[in-house]
């Protein structure tokens, strides 16, 4: 399998997941997508290890670009939520369904600053 199919194939394993997904979720069925994903996992996983090139599928560029990008990523969502969070907590005087919302956000951002400090402590400490 050349690089170039590769690369096909991939698109088509996603496009079909992404339907299959939506159509599944459409039918109120949501034991279905768990499958799905974990097939379509197995099909990847296949058709890298049919890949016979020589070709680079990643480097370090794109593993320091996609380290930049998920910690600005982290960074907005945890002021945007932060702020999200005081101001639906302004407006649950009116509604109180607003304040069910702004602790779902404020234990969001939280878990995610979690994750991503313990995450940096078990990387820092593998290298």
């Amino acid at each position: 399998m050349t690089l170039k199919n590769y690369k096909i194939f991939r698109l088509i394993i996603i496009v079909v997941l992404s339907a299959s997904i939506s159509i599944s979720i459409t039918l109120n069925n949501y034991y279905l997508p768990i499958v799905f994903v974990v097939s379509a996992w197995a099909a990847m996983y296949y058709c890298r290890k049919q890949l016979k090139t020589t070709d680079v599928l990643a480097d370090e560029r794109d593993y320091q670009i996609a380290g930049k990008a998920s910690r600005y990523a982290i960074a907005i969502y945890c002021w945007i939520g932060a702020f999200g969070t005081f101001i639906l907590m302004v407006l649950s005087k009116n509604n109180p369904y607003f304040y069910d919302l702004s602790q779902y956000l404020a234990y969001s951002v939280c878990f995610i600053m979690l994750l991503n400090s313990f995450l940096f402590k078990y990387f820092n400490k593998r290298k």
